[in-house]
C-alpha cells in the first residue's frame, strides 16, 4: 500500500552519516546482571497468585540515517526485559514471539540482534544457559508479517530470564508501540523514544493505568553530508566537502510501575483494546527546507488517501477484466436484491480466502485467475463486480475484533486491517463479506462485528454500524421417553438460524464428513448415542438449518432405588458461569445477541410421578437487555420443561458486570435443579 510504505527520504546527499546523541539517563536494567534477591524471590509481593512476573521492561526507539544506501532515516527499537518464574505454570513466560512487518518491495523490519540468558540457582551458585541462534525460528504468517519465535532454554520454577533484541525498520509511519501491561504483573516498565524534528507523531495511551513518569525534553542531533569532487587533467585530485545540519530531537520518557496482570475473560474482542499500551502514528513531516506534509490528522484526509491509493481506490477502478463475465451473469435480471445476491454468491463461490486479513490489494487479476486471495483481494473484487452490475457499492474499512477497536476521536489509517462492501437496497444498508462460504448476503463474519467501520467514498464518507443483523438463534424441541431404569430415548429437532446456523455449517463442513462430526459430538458427552440423523437445508444458506436426531442417553439421571433424579435439560444446561472475575474493569463484548429456546417433553414410565416440581423463574436484566424464563409443568404422565434465554444487547459496561454475572448464576442454579420422580 503506497501510503503505508516507507516515506520518501526527506534528506538526500551523495553520502550521509547520522549520529543519534539524545540518550536516556540510563537503562534501569543491565542485561545479564541478576542479583541473589531476584533469584531467591519465591513470590511476587503485589500478587501472590502470579505464576511469573516482569521485574523490569525497558525499551528504546531512535532514528538513524542510512549510512550505506538510500533508505534515508530508519527506526531502531531495542527491548530488554527481565522475567521471574515462580512456578511451573509460569514457565511459558520464557516464550517469545516477535512480529516483523514487510512490504512487497525491499522494505521490511529486521531482527538484527537477539540475546537471551536463563539464570538458575543451583547449590547456591548461579548457572547460566544462553539462547542459541538456531533456536530462533522464523515463519511467514502472511505476505505482510513474519514471526520470529523462540523459547528460552532451561526455564523452571525459580528461573530468572533476561531477553534483549533490536529491530531495524524501514517504516517511519509507525514507531513500535509499547505495552506496559501483560497477562503477568509488571514491576517496572519504561519506554524511551527519540524523534527528529522532521517527524511529528500522534501519541495515544490506552488502558486504565496511569503513567508514573511522563517526561519530554529536547536535545540536538547532527547530520553530516559528505560530497566529493574530482579535478580533471593529467593529475586528478579529489576534494571532499562537508555540510553539517543540526536538528532538534524530542526525547520522551514514559514509565509505569506496579502494573497488575491483565485478567482475560470470555466475551472480549481483544485485550489490546484495554491493556495499557502507548502508541505513535505519523501525523506529519517537515523537511529541512520547512516543507510541511500532512498525513492522517482527519478522517476526511484518510478518506482521500485511500481513494487515491493505487492498492485501494484505484485498484477497484482498474478491474475491468471481469466486466463481460458479470454482464452475462446478470443478463435479464431486474431486481436489485437478486442482482446483489447473484454477484455475491458468484464471487464467494469462485474465490477462496487464504486467511490473510488485509485492507489493500496489490493485484486483483491474479487472485481472480487463481481463485484465492486475501480478504481485500476478494472484497475489492466484489465491490468492482457489483459496480459492473450497475449497483452502487462502496468499500467500508474496518478493524477486526482481534485487531482492536477504532477510536473515532483519533483518526488513524493503520488501525484499519480489513475491507468489506456496502450496498443500499430500497434505502436499507447491506454489508457484504465474500470470504465466508457459509454466510448468506448481509450476515457478516464474527471477526467483522467490531462497533463501526468507515465508508470510503467520494460523496458519502461516514461511519457505519457493524452491529450484527441477526442473533445466535436456536430452537430445540426434545420429545423423550424415560424408562424405569433411567434410560432416555427420543428425538430432538433443532432449528438453527443466523449465527447459530453459520457456526454450525462451518463446524460440520470443517469435519471430514457429517458422520465424523456427530461421532465427535458423541465422544464429548458420556452416555450419548445417536441413532438417526436427518439434516435439512444444510447447504441452503438462506434458510435455517434443520436437524432431526434420534438418540439415547444413559447419563441423564441418578438412580436411588425406586427414585429417579432427573437432570431435565440433560446435556443442554449451562454448567459454568463464563464470568468469574471479582470485578472486571473492561466491558463484556458479545459478538451478537443470544436467543435460545429449549422445550423438553418427557413421557414418564407407567406407575411413576413427580414430587414437588421446581418453581418457575424469570430473571431479567436492566433496561430489557436480557431475560431468562424457566418453567416446569406436569400434565398427566407428560412432563414439560421450557427454558428461554435471551440477551438482546452485545455491550455491557464494567458497571453492569456484577448484574450480568448474577444473571448467569441464577440461570445455572435453576437449570441444574433436579426433578424427583418416584414410583407410586
Amino acid at each position: 500500500m503506497v501510503v503505508m510504505k516507507k516515506l520518501s527520504v526527506l534528506i538526500s546527499a551523495v553520502l550521509a552519516l547520522a549520529f543519534h546523541q539524545c540518550l536516556a539517563d540510563g537503562s534501569p536494567i543491565k542485561f545479564g546482571k541478576v542479583n541473589d534477591n531476584e533469584l531467591k524471590m519465591s513470590v511476587y509481593d503485589l500478587d501472590s497468585s502470579a505464576h511469573a512476573a516482569i521485574l523490569c521492561d525497558y525499551g528504546e526507539t531512535w532514528f538513524e540515517y542510512d549510512r550505506s544506501g538510500d533508505k534515508g532515516f530508519q527506526v531502531y527499537f531495542k527491548r530488554t526485559v527481565r522475567i521471574k518464574v515462580f512456578d511451573e505454570e509460569g514457565v511459558n513466560a520464557g516464550d517469545s514471539k516477535i512480529i516483523l512487518y514487510q512490504s512487497n518491495g525491499s522494505d521490511r523490519e529486521k531482527l538484527i540482534e537477539t540475546e537471551g540468558i536463563t539464570f538458575n540457582l543451583e547449590n547456591e551458585k548461579i548457572v547460566k544457559t544462553k539462547l542459541e541462534n538456531k533456536s530462533i525460528m522464523e515463519k511467514e504468517e502472511d505476505k505482510y508479517h513474519i514471526a520470529s519465535t523462540f523459547a528460552m532454554p532451561n526455564v523452571r520454577q525459580g528461573s530468572v530470564i533476561d531477553i534483549t533484541y533490536t529491530i531495524k525498520s524501514d517504516f517511519l509511519f509507525n514507531i513500535q508501540p509499547w505495552s506496559f501491561q501483560y497477562l503477568i504483573p509488571v514491576k517496572w516498565s519504561e519506554y524511551y523514544v527519540k524523534i527528529p524534528e522532521y517527524f511529528i507523531y500522534k501519541h495515544t495511551l490506552l488502558g486504565y493505568n496511569s503513567l508514573a513518569i511522563n517526561e519530554n525534553s529536547t536535545q540536538m542531533g547532527n547530520i553530516t553530508f559528505v560530497s566529493s569532487e574530482r579535478s580533471g587533467g593529467m593529475v586528478t585530485k579529489t576534494t571532499y566537502n562537508n555540510e553539517n545540519i543540526s536538528y532538534k530531537e524530542s526525547c520522551y520518557r514514559l514509565v509505569m510501575k506496579d502494573i497488575p496482570a491483565f485478567k482475560e475473560e470470555t466475551f472480549l474482542t481483544t485485550s489490546s483494546n484495554y491493556r495499557s499500551i502507548y502508541s505513535f502514528e505519523l501525523s506529519s513531516t517537515k523537511s529541512i527546507n520547512n516543507v510541511y506534509k500532512d498525513y492522517t490528522n482527519t478522517w476526511e484526509k484518510i478518506n482521500e488517501l485511500l481513494l487515491d491509493d493505487e492498492n485501494f481506490g484505484k485498484r477497484i477502478k482498474s478491474a475491468g477484466f471481469i466486466r463481460d463475465e458479470i454482464e452475462e451473469l446478470i443478463s435479464g435480471i431486474q431486481d436489485t436484491t437478486e442482482k446483489v445476491i447473484i454477484v455475491y454468491e458468484f464471487l464467494k463461490n469462485r474465490m477462496r480466502w487464504n486467511l490473510t486479513n488485509s485492507l489493500t490489494s496489490d493485484d486483483l487479476k491474479k487472485p481472480y485467475s487463481e481463485g484465492n486471495g486475501t480478504s481485500a483481494d476478494i472484497n475489492l473484487l466484489l465491490i468492482k463486480a457489483l459496480r459492473e452490475a450497475g449497483i452502487d457499492a462502496q468499500p467500508v474499512a474496518l478493524s477486526t475484533r482481534k485487531n482492536g477497536m477504532i477510536n473515532p476521536a483519533h483518526p488513524s489509517l493503520t488501525d484499519f486491517n480489513y475491507v468489506i462492501a456496502l450496498v443500499k437496497i430500497n434505502g436499507k444498508n447491506m454489508l457484504l463479506d465474500a470470504t465466508e462460504p457459509d454466510a448468506p448476503a448481509g450476515l457478516l463474519p464474527e471477526r467483522c462485528l467490531n462497533d463501526k467501520g468507515r465508508i470510503i467514498s467520494e460523496k458519502n464518507a461516514d461511519w457505519i454500524s457493524l452491529n450484527p443483523e441477526g442473533s445466535d438463534k436456536r430452537t430445540s424441541l426434545y420429545t423423550l421417553a424415560l424408562s424405569p431404569d433411567g434410560n432416555i430415548t427420543g428425538i430432538v429437532s433443532h432449528k438453527r438460524e443466523f449465527y447459530n446456523a453459520l457456526n454450525y455449517r462451518k463446524d460440520i463442513h470443517s469435519a471430514s464428513s457429517s458422520d465424523d462430526f456427530y461421532k465427535e459430538l458423541e465422544k464429548e458427552t458420556e452416555g450419548l448415542i445417536y441413532n438417526t440423523i436427518n439434516l435439512t437445508d444444510l447447504d441452503s444458506i438462506y434458510n435455517p438449518v434443520g436437524e432431526e436426531i434420534g438418540f439415547s442417553f444413559s447419563n441423564g439421571v441418578e438412580m436411588n432405588g425406586d427414585i429417579i433424579l432427573l437432570n431435565p435439560l440433560l446435556f443442554e444446561n449451562t454448567s459454568e458461569n463464563p464470568f468469574k472475575l471479582k470485578e472486571r474493569n473492561y466491558p463484556v463484548e458479545l459478538p451478537y445477541p443470544i436467543n435460545e429456546l429449549l422445550i423438553f417433553t418427557y413421557e414418564l414410565p407407567p406407575g411413576f410421578t413427580t414430587e414437588d416440581l421446581p418453581k418457575p423463574a424469570m430473571v431479567t436484566l436492566p433496561s430489557n437487555a436480557g431475560k431468562f424464563v424457566y418453567n416446569v409443568t406436569l400434565n398427566g404422565n407428560t412432563l414439560m420443561i421450557t427454558s428461554t434465554v435471551q440477551i438482546k444487547k452485545t455491550l455491557f459496561i464494567p458497571a453492569e458486570y456484577e448484574t450480568l454475572k448474577e444473571f448467569f448464576n441464577l440461570l445455572i442454579s435453576k437449570q441444574s435443579e433436579q426433578i424427583v420422580i418416584r414410583k407410586t
